[in-house]
C-alpha cells in the first residue's frame, strides 16, 4: 500500500494552494462518495502519502466504516470496500479521536503504539500514519487516515496541523453535499411563489438567445410589475401582500403553461417575467393578455402592468440586456398609462427603462442602492433579501459574483449565489472558524480579504483578487471583486446592508 515516495514540500504557500485546490474540486461534488474520493486523491498528493482513506463513523455500532481508500492498495483492500470496518474498541487512538475529536500521528517503531494500530500498520506495509477527525455540524462524522511506507520521512506535528486544516475543508464539502438539494432549489426558485427566480430566468434567456443567434426561432420576453403592492402591505399587512403576490404568480404560471417551453419567474419583490424561447410577439402578447385576465380580480386591490419585447421586432443581433430593457420599458409605459392590455416594445420603450434585471441603478450612494432594492421586501425570506442587497451592490461595483452563506459547524455553506464571470467559484464552502479574526472583523464593520492573506484562503477559493465580506448572526455575505481595490466604504455598506436585510 505504501511506495517509497518522498513527500511533497510542506511550505506555507504549497499548503495554502492545496487547501484552495481541495475547496475547488469539492465545490461540485454531489455525494458523500464523491467528496470522499476527491478528498482522498488530493490528500494523497498533499500529504505525500502512500495511501489515504476516509471512513464514516457509525456511532450506534461503535465502528468506523471505510468509504474509500486510494493509493497502492494491499491485496486485502478495495478502493470502494463493501464492508471494511474498524471497531473503536480495538483501536485506542481511534476511540480517543472519536470521543475527544483529537488527531494523532504515530510511527511503527513507537513503543507506545497500541497493538491494534501496530498490527494495522504492519498489515498495510506502512511505517507511519496520521489520523484526524472529520466533523459535520460540530460532531465527529468520520476519520481521515493517511500512511507512509519505508524510506519516507514519517509524519510529524506539522503534517498533523495541515491535516486538520485539510479535514476542515472536507467537512465543508460534506456539509455542502448534505444541503445540496435545498441549496440548488433556492438558487433557482423563488421561495414565496415557487416560480423561477432571476438566476433561472437569465439562464433560460441566454440559452434561448444562443439558439436564436445560431439561426433558430425568435425569443420573446414578457415583463410585469405589480401596482399598489405597497398600499396593500400598508393597509392589510405584509402577509396579505404575500398572498397577493402568490395569486399573481399563480396567474402567470397558468398563462405560461399554455406555451410549451416558456418559463415564468419572479425577479424582484413586485416584478415578474416570462421567457418564451422559440415564439414571436403574437404568442407573447396572447400569453400576457391571458395573464392580465387572470389577475383582473387579484386580492387587496393590486393589479398588474405588462409589457413585452421580441427579437423578431428588432433588427440584428439582440442581447439579453437589450431585450430585458425593451420589455421593462414597455411595461413601464403600460404602468404609466394605466393600460389594461400588454404594451409591445418600440423605440420609445428603451428610453423608458428604469432598471436593469441585475439591479444596477442611478442612485448616487451604495447604501441608497441597497435600500431601494429592499424597499417593500421586508416579509421575504432572509436569504432572498440578503441576495437582493448583494446583487444590487455587485451590479454597482462590477463584482465578479456574490455569495450568501449560512455559518454551520465552522464552515460557510452557500445558500444563494451568482457568478458573473467564468472562474468565479461561488458554490464552494469555505472554513469559517468561530474565532477567526477575519470573521470577527466581518461581524464588526465588514472587511476585505485578499489573495495575499495566506491565513484566510477565501479570496483564493473564490478565484478573485479581493472579497468584500460581512457577517451577522449565522449569515455571511461576500462580494467577489477583481481589479483595483473596492471603495473604502464597501465593507461598511455591505455590513449595514446585511443588517437591514435581516431587520437588525
Amino acid at each position: 500500500m505504501n511506495g517509497a515516495r518522498s513527500p511533497r514540500s510542506t511550505g506555507a504557500d504549497e499548503r495554502l494552494a492545496g487547501l484552495v485546490r481541495l475547496a475547488r474540486i469539492l465545490a461540485d461534488a454531489r455525494s458523500v462518495e464523491e467528496v470522499a474520493e476527491r478528498a482522498a486523491e488530493e490528500g494523497r498528493f498533499a500529504f505525500g502519502a502512500g495511501s489515504v482513506s476516509l471512513g464514516q463513523l457509525e456511532r450506534e455500532h461503535g465502528i468506523v466504516r471505510v468509504v474509500v481508500t486510494v493509493g497502492a492498495l494491499v491485496p486485502s483492500e478495495d478502493r470502494f470496500p463493501i464492508d471494511e470496518q474498524y471497531r473503536l474498541a480495538d483501536f485506542p487512538l481511534l476511540g480517543l479521536m472519536v470521543d475527544e475529536a483529537r488527531p494523532w500521528h504515530m510511527r511503527l517503531d513507537n513503543p507506545d503504539a497500541g497493538p491494534g494500530e501496530r498490527e494495522l500498520l504492519e498489515r498495510l506495509g506502512a511505517t507511519s500514519a496520521l489520523a484526524t477527525p472529520v466533523l459535520s455540524e460540530g460532531r465527529v462524522w468520520g476519520e481521515l487516515f493517511a500512511t507512509r511506507g519505508a524510506g519516507v520521512v514519517p509524519f510529524d506535528d506539522d503534517d498533523l496541523a495541515f491535516a486538520q486544516a485539510f479535514a476542515g475543508m472536507v467537512s465543508s464539502g460534506l456539509a455542502q453535499v448534505e444541503h445540496l438539494a435545498r441549496v440548488e432549489h433556492l438558487a433557482y426558485h423563488d421561495p414565496l411563489t415557487g416560480l423561477g427566480n432571476r438566476r433561472l430566468v437569465e439562464e433560460e434567456l441566454e440559452a434561448a438567445l444562443d439558439a436564436q443567434h445560431a439561426g433558430g426561432p425568435p425569443v420573446t420576453v414578457v415583463m410585469a410589475d405589480v401596482n399598489r403592492l405597497k398600499q396593500a402591505n400598508d393597509r392589510f399587512g405584509h402577509e396579505a401582500g404575500d398572498r397577493a403576490l402568490v395569486a399573481i404568480a399563480n396567474a402567470l404560471s397558468l398563462a405560461t403553461g399554455t406555451v410549451p417551453g416558456a418559463v415564468a419567474g419572479r425577479i424582484g419583490g413586485d416584478e415578474f417575467c416570462a421567457v418564451l424561447p422559440g415564439y414571436g410577439s403574437a404568442i407573447g402578447e396572447a400569453l400576457a393578455a391571458a395573464f392580465l385576465r387572470g389577475t383582473a380580480d387579484a386580492p387587496y386591490g393590486v393589479s398588474v402592468a405588462c409589457g413585452l419585447a421580441s427579437t423578431e421586432l428588432e433588427p440584428g443581433r439582440v442581447s439579453a440586456a437589450r431585450l430585458f430593457a425593451l420589455a421593462d420599458g414597455a411595461q413601464y409605459e403600460a404602468k404609466r398609462a394605466g393600460a389594461h392590455h400588454p404594451v409591445i416594445a418600440g423605440p420609445a420603450s428603451e428610453r423608458g427603462e428604469r432598471r436593469s434585471l441585475r439591479g444596477r441603478g442611478e442612485e448616487p450612494g451604495l447604501l441608497d442602492l441597497v435600500l431601494d432594492a429592499l424597499d417593500g421586501r421586508d416579509r421575504q425570506p432572509p436569504a432572498e433579501r440578503i441576495g437582493l442587497a448583494a446583487a444590487a451592490l455587485a451590479g454597482r461595483l462590477g463584482a465578479a459574483g456574490w455569495v450568501v452563506s449560512r455559518l454551520r459547524g465552522g464552515a460557510a455553506l452557500p445558500v444563494v449565489f451568482e457568478a458573473r464571470r467564468e472562474g468565479a467559484f461561488v458554490t464552494a464552502s469555505v472554513p469559517a472558524p468561530a474565532r477567526a479574526g477575519w470573521l470577527a472583523r466581518a461581524r464588526s464593520h465588514g472587511t476585505v480579504v485578499g489573495v495575499e492573506d495566506e491565513d484566510v484562503p477565501l479570496a483564493a477559493v473564490r478565484g478573485s483578487s479581493r472579497v468584500v465580506v460581512a457577517a451577522s448572526g449565522d449569515w455571511l455575505v461576500e462580494l467577489l471583486c477583481d481589479g483595483g481595490p473596492p471603495p473604502v466604504d464597501a465593507p461598511a455598506v455591505l455590513r449595514a446592508a446585511l443588517g437591514v436585510a435581516l431587520g437588525a
